[in-house]
């Protein structure tokens, strides 16, 4: 024991400052030994000078507190370099590893870990103002990857325990595949033989790093994946509720796989981050509830550049800005501007579950609003490699721009087939959505050509008229000159040469984001917003049919905002905004409001509720093919059947009008107040609807409607005419097949409301009688007691109408002839102007 304390005492002196002690060694390896007797405020300081040592060094003292947390750090600033690759585990809590510079060595997995052994785990603890650059393989290691066609792994931070930060250190040149920064979720789930602690927040910061240069690694070698700069989680722990924020960070060259970033557990946020010709995408790999806000992607039309991927559920990702990206010549579909993919296994998977999947999550729930992508190539793209079910949410307010001649322009909307938008992008909701410079690419109401959008340059970037697109706030790019000024180690330039100038006070820049909401119900309601923030916020309400529960705060919250009914005969927008009240900076948000108007349906009756109460009269022709697997027929647009549907090819008209025609027979006279139409997912077609109040001549009709042109998602899409149309018998709906496409129009479904007061029940049958039934000499007789009865009509089992007779009332008896009808079944209606009457008859010859 003599020896050793004899050898501590040459290594370190110690002096009192304020209630802690401050040591100071001269070997880096007797912080493993002096941890154990630290005390609450202590600081360790190691002398500035260069270190050789390749060991691992363990730094976990278990009496530090929020207050007075125990610190080890380098004499100055970058003034302690270690060249052979020193690892260092880092343990207990309230801890702080300040200022050291590794330079070059032999690098290891796990080369920093927070933690000192399998079980003593570090929280509430910080890694800052460090940096490591070109950390090597192992030589023998190198000479086996070449055999073994592999690569060595190192993963150089990773981060256990809770409540852990990584900030304003810098890495650099890094050519081993690894994770660079790991949040590791294995022990958060389930540590110490706990079955479950899942549903426990980890809530771990990395903020304002510099990440410089991580070599692409070479798919075609094994261990090259999982090469992300950054992970948090795995994806067997993906629903751990993780609650990391990575923020102010600046990645540079960060291209080590095509994922920058890989989101792997749950509510995590990626705020005012700076991506810079990095070759890869943030993705939301596992996980649901992930922010992505206040992110610049600036490709500087690096190929292998991209945005934002998304997979699982409930993401909101708002106020990006993603500029000169593009990716057309290796793993293109992986990497654009927003990329979206189907998967197919359960998504949002709850903390409490121990059951997972590894492969694609269903991507549901998902909000993109108020983005900007401009000049960037496959602005939004949809990706069926990993399966086809349609992701479901909200694309708002996004902006699209390309200036003229920009050499990355392409369609707005693509993906990895010609049908991959019809496939995957149609369940979507999608509203206000602006672009200019390109074409659409697809159908789509929820997008509008602007060409009045002006952009103006404002530095590297741009800033747009309107207020489509991303708001920034006070957030801008982070360019090189501001490495060791706020943004990485202090003593680093971005090139990684030595500054004596730099900026080394460790401060969490200022930050307030406004959580999204998809477009709202015309109802009333009250809906949540998360507020994200590390400052105070006020917040106010711009529109009176918008209510707040809190109008300020300070830090995180969550707004509750409460809108009116919408009585309007249009859709509302409006906004609140939100204002940091404390601090240095002026952030200022915008949360905007969309709500639906009143559902046009609402105090109207539906004229058809049954597939029976409306008939077709005729039609032009329609598509039936056994030989085909083709049954279109024109009844199926009245069944309520949703698969089915009427199809006719336009050219195959026998009286040559080149027009798809089809007439409905409303079976009584009615005040025509909306149609409702159901055509095709994804598909648009050019439609007139003409009504009739007498007959079904040509004349008869008169177009109220004009010129439609319809585009559905495969739902009901009303048609209301400018004012109530009186008395309609007939419509008759006019198809001219597909703009620039298919002969064929298509109707699934329609139906017709009426603002009348409805019959609610048959007159009775007792009070008319049909025979002899079969008929069997080619007359059926009518003996009706009820002398309002007033037209029959009957029709065969497609719906089509065989014949019609107006019924005198003051005969109580009356023939009709059907010699001239086939065999067959048919239906006979007799209708009495509000209320009808059907039957089935068979007529035998």
């Amino acid at each position: 024991m003599r020896k050793i304390t004899f050898y501590l005492l040459m290594l370190f002196s110690i002096s009192a400052i304020g209630q802690g002690v401050t040591h100071t060694i001269s070997d880096p390896a007797a912080i493993t030994s002096l941890s154990a007797s630290l005390q609450a405020g202590d600081e360790v300081v190691l002398l500035d000078g260069t270190y050789t040592s390749d060991e691992r060094i363990k730094f976990s003292p278990t009496t530090g507190t929020a207050a007075e947390p125990i610190t080890f750090r380098a004499e100055t600033p970058g003034g302690v370099k270690f060249t052979g690759g020193l690892k260092m585990s880092i343990g207990g809590d309230h801890v702080i590893v300040d200022g050291f510079y590794w330079k070059g060595g032999i690098g290891a997995s796990n080369f920093i870990e927070f933690r000192d052994g399998s079980s003593n785990y570090a929280n509430h603890s910080t890694i800052q103002n460090c940096a490591i650059d070109g950390l090597e393989i192992d030589p023998d290691d190198a000479a086996d990857d070449i055999i073994d066609k592999s690569i060595t792994k190192h993963r150089w931070i990773v981060l256990y325990g809770t409540y852990n930060t990584v900030i304003n250190c810098s890495f650099m040149n890094k050519n081993s595949a690894g994770a660079l920064v790991l949040a590791e979720m294995e022990y958060n789930a389930s540590p110490d033989g706990v079955s479950n602690t899942r549903c426990n927040v980890v809530g771990h910061t990395i903020s304002n790093n510099y990440f410089y240069r991580y070599a692409k690694m070479d798919a075609s070698l094994s261990n090259s994946g999982d090469s992300e700069t950054i992970r948090i989680g795995t994806s067997e722990y993906q629903n751990v509720n993780s609650e990391t924020t990575v923020s102010n960070n600046y990645f540079v060259e960060a291209d080590g796989e095509n994922e920058i970033i890989t989101n792997k557990s749950k509510n995590n946020t990626y705020i005012n981050n700076t991506f810079r010709r990095c070759r890869g995408s943030l993705v939301l790999r596992h996980g649901s509830g992930a922010l992505v806000d206040g992110n610049y992607f600036l490709g500087e039309n690096v190929e292998g550049t991209g945005g934002i991927r998304i997979v699982d559920s409930e993401h909101t990702v708002t106020n990006n800005y993603i500029q000169d990206c593009i990716n057309v010549l290796d793993q293109a579909k992986w990497n654009n501007g927003i990329t979206f993919l189907g998967g197919g296994d359960s998504h949002a998977v709850d903390c409490n579950s121990t059951s997972v999947s590894n492969g694609y999550q269903k991507t549901v729930s998902v909000n993109i609003s108020n983005n900007s992508l401009v000049n960037t190539n496959a602005p939004l793209f949809y990706n069926e490699d990993k399966g086809s079910n349609d992701p479901s949410g909200s694309v708002i307010n996004n902006l699209v721009y390309f200036a003229s001649g920009n050499g990355n322009v392409t369609d707005v909307i693509t993906g990895d087939s010609a049908t991959a938008f019809d496939n995957l992008g149609t369940g979507l909701t999608y509203n206000g959505n602006v672009y200019t410079g390109t074409s659409l690419g697809a159908t789509n109401a929820g997008f509008s050509e602007d060409n009045s959008i002006t952009a103006t340059a404002s530095g590297e970037i741009f800033t747009f008229s309107g207020n489509k697109g991303a708001d920034m706030g006070a957030y801008q790019p982070a360019t090189d000159a501001m490495v060791g000024q706020g943004i990485g180690a202090c003593f680093l330039d971005n090139s990684g040469a030595v500054i004596t100038s730099g900026n080394c006070t460790i401060q969490v820049l200022e930050s307030l984001t406004v959580g999204g909401l998809s477009t709202l119900d015309y109802t009333s309601g009250s809906y949540d917003v998360d507020v994200n923030a590390n400052v105070s916020w006020s917040a106010t309400v711009n529109d009176n049919w918008i209510t707040l529960s809190q109008s300020s705060g300070t830090g995180d919250a969550t707004v509750s905002v409460t809108v009116t009914e919408n009585t309007l005969s249009s859709s509302r927008t409006g906004t609140v905004t939100f204002e940091q009240t404390s601090g240095n900076s002026s952030i200022v948000r915008t949360l905007t409001v969309s709500q639906d108007m009143a559902d046009p349906r609402a105090n109207l009756n539906l004229i058809n509720p049954t597939a029976t109460d409306v008939s077709v009269y005729s039609y032009t022709n329609q598509e039936v093919d056994p030989s085909k697997n083709k049954d279109n027929q024109a009844v199926h647009s009245l069944d309520k059947i949703s698969g089915t549907y009427w199809a006719s090819d336009r050219t195959q008209d026998p009286a040559g009008s080149g027009k798809s025609i089809i007439i409905y027979d409303l079976q009584g006279a009615f005040d025509l107040d909306l149609i409702d139409i159901a055509t095709s997912s994804g598909k648009t077609y050019n439609l007139q609807i003409w009504v009739s109040t007498s007959g079904v001549d040509d004349a008869d009709f008169t177009n109220v409607f004009g010129d439609i042109v319809t585009t559905s998602d495969g739902d009901m899409q009303p048609f209301i005419p400018s004012s109530t149309i009186a008395g309609v018998k007939y419509v008759k709906i006019i198809g001219d097949g597909q703009p620039g496409g298919s002969n064929y129009t298509s109707i699934h479904e329609i139906e017709f409301y009426t603002s009348q007061a409805l019959s609610n029940s048959e007159f009775e049958k007792n009070t008319v009688k049909l025979y002899p039934n079969p008929v069997v000499n080619g007359v059926l007789y009518l003996n009706k007691q009820d002398s309002s009865v007033s037209d029959l009509r009957i029709y065969d089992i497609s719906g089509k109408t065989i014949l019609i007779k107006k019924l005198n009332p003051a005969v109580q008896k009356e023939v009709i002839d059907v010699s001239s009808i086939s065999k067959g079944i048919y239906f006979v209606e007799i209708t009495n102007g509000t209320s009808r009457l059907v039957n089935k008859i068979v007529v035998s010859k």
